[in-house]
């Protein structure tokens, strides 16, 4: 669950992660289009506010720095996956 006041991600533990500005804005627009592909510009642009050139990785450096805070295996994804060709996708747990 994501606390929109404080910006800090509750885990299923109920213990509190504390996100970054970055790593907030990126993971609550991707919870407001969940099961959605979204591309790795577009969610550049949109959290960056800048447009992106098509070498710039750092969009990619978030997600992975995010996938260590929410998903129990960073290197399986489940909840923050990669769409072949188009970018990242959240799908939000079934439970």
């Amino acid at each position: 669950m994501l606390d929109l006041k404080r910006h800090v991600l509750i885990v299923a533990d109920g213990s509190e992660v504390h996100l970054t500005r970055g790593e907030y804005d990126l993971l609550k627009l991707m919870m407001d289009n969940p099961n959605r592909p979204l591309s790795r510009e577009w969610l550049l642009r949109t959290t960056s506010h800048r447009e992106a050139d098509m070498f710039d990785r750092s969009i990619d450096n978030r997600i992975m720095r995010l996938r260590r805070k929410v998903e129990d295996d960073p290197g399986k994804p489940r909840a923050i996956r990669n769409v072949r060709g188009v970018g990242y996708m959240f799908v939000p747990p079934k439970d």
